[in-house]
């Protein structure tokens, strides 16, 4: 009953926003790595650098883990942190009838909102954040579709989560 009006809202994605979300994976990786080695993290905001394969073996049970962690990483983060954050918060700090405000408006106001938001909800890795969330913001002005900005934050999660389980950094995880 609801879908067409969401998949209206929603919008057809555009190719370029995935790839570009696979890219950012480098600067944040960069900038993440940058700000812990510099000691800007306290050790309140590093994440736990949990591995599976450690603490589980190669067991079943840890491939089961590692698909469930994957399925949250790349499907329901980006579904749920793109449709709060830019379909309802970001449009919300403008006018509490935030409806009204197109997706993908962008004012300073908007932008001071999400830096605090990047920055307070990754704070081991503040730096790559708030540049990771400036570009998504872009791409949510550029396109005005929820879609493209929940496609490229898939990308980057993908690429992070295959970087993590090629190096072992599970810091970034």
């Amino acid at each position: 009953v609801c879908w067409p009006s969401i998949r209206a809202w929603w919008g057809r994605p555009s190719w370029w926003p995935p790839l570009l979300g696979v890219a950012l994976v480098v600067p944040w990786v960069i900038l993440a790595t940058l700000q812990r080695d510099i000691g800007f993290a306290t050790t309140v905001a590093e994440r736990s650098g949990f591995n599976p394969l450690e603490y589980f073996g190669s067991s079943a049970t840890c491939w089961a883990f590692l698909v469930v962690r994957g399925l949250g990483l790349v499907a329901v983060v980006p579904i749920i942190e793109e449709v709060f954050l830019r379909g309802f918060f970001l449009r919300f700090v403008v006018d509490e009838h935030f409806w009204r405000v197109p997706f993908g408006t962008l004012s300073a106001l908007q932008a001071a909102a999400c830096v605090v938001y990047a920055a307070s909800t990754h704070p081991g890795e503040a730096f790559a954040a708030i540049g990771w969330f400036a570009v998504v913001s872009g791409i949510a002005a550029a396109t005005r579709k929820p879609v493209d900005c929940i496609l490229a934050h898939a990308g980057t999660n993908l690429a992070l989560g295959a970087y993590v389980m090629a190096t072992g950094n599970w810091w970034l995880l």
